[in-house]
């Protein structure tokens, strides 16, 4: 059993409780985001950060102070007595009437989780096996609110047709992202994603991926792809928070080209990781 931590207070998660007439319950209306922590220190907490207070702009919901959001995050982790781990912060609109028209009346909820991070190493050597959904890709795409049915049907439908994950292609076919992670592709010396205005998520690690690629041998590029691109491509690379980097294997049972640009990129991102941590 874990502990979490709920509007200022570490209790142990059987005890954590959040209203039903909570706007985030009823409408989904609430933000999140997902990080890695290295050592028990949050990795690009800042950029995370942002782009939630970006999304609560957006979506006209209050962000705690970044102290608030960090101190929360540590206390999780401290109380689940973990270092290399998945931690996540929750905002949710906050209670209201059950009228469906009227706003909250109280105060956004905030909660902070953590749990031991998976075992990676059979993905990062087999890679991913992917499935196409056409006409896919999230609402609010640039946005982690949790009204995030969408992605959660991706993954039930990878899931049924065998995949592990589902790649979202838009209504002209382009290739946008999976369900929690960008898409890369190698191209020689070139390391080519999706542009942020094709409708995709603004990804912390993409960020990062795109600053450390030179690093590891490659020029970067920010252009629309096709699934044409991704099977001419040398290899099909995705990016996420707690996975960091890793492969693609296969995409509707058609096998895609592998290398080891996904290890090399990986070995980048992870040394400016513990270099900046």
């Amino acid at each position: 059993m874990s502990v979490v931590w709920l509007n200022g207070e570490v209790v142990d998660e059987s005890e954590a409780m959040i209203p039903a007439l909570d706007r985030g319950v009823l409408w989904g209306y609430g933000l999140f985001e997902t990080m890695r922590s290295y050592g028990g220190a949050v990795w690009a907490l800042d950029d995370h950060y942002d782009r939630l207070c970006r999304g609560g702009e957006l979506i006209d919901l209050a962000v705690p102070d970044a102290d608030v959001v960090r101190g929360a995050l540590d206390a999780v982790l401290a109380a689940n007595d973990l270092g290399d781990a998945g931690v996540r912060v929750t905002i949710t609109a906050g209670a209201g009437p059950s009228d469906p028209q009227a706003d909250a009346n109280q105060p956004p909820n905030v909660l902070a989780t953590a749990w031991p991070l998976r075992d990676y190493t059979e993905l990062y050597a087999e890679g991913a096996v992917l499935v196409t959904i056409p006409g896919g890709g999230r609402p609010l795409a640039g946005v982690k609110t949790t009204s995030y049915a969408v992605s959660v049907a991706g993954r039930v439908i990878a899931r049924r047709a065998g995949g592990d994950d589902a790649l979202f292609l838009d209504g002209e076919g382009h290739v946008l992202e999976a369900t929690g992670s960008n898409v890369f592709v190698v191209r020689g010396d070139r390391l080519v994603t999706p542009p942020l205005t094709e409708a995709v998520l603004p990804g912390v690690t993409r960020l990062h991926v795109l600053g450390v690629a030179a690093d590891a041998g490659f020029k970067t590029l920010e252009e629309p792809l096709r699934l044409d691109d991704v099977f001419a491509a040398d290899e099909v690379v995705l990016t996420s928070s707690l996975r960091e980097v890793y492969p693609a294997r296969s995409i509707d049972g058609r096998a895609v080209n592998r290398g080891q640009m996904a290890e090399k990129l990986r070995d980048a991102y992870r040394a400016a990781v513990l270099a900046n941590l």
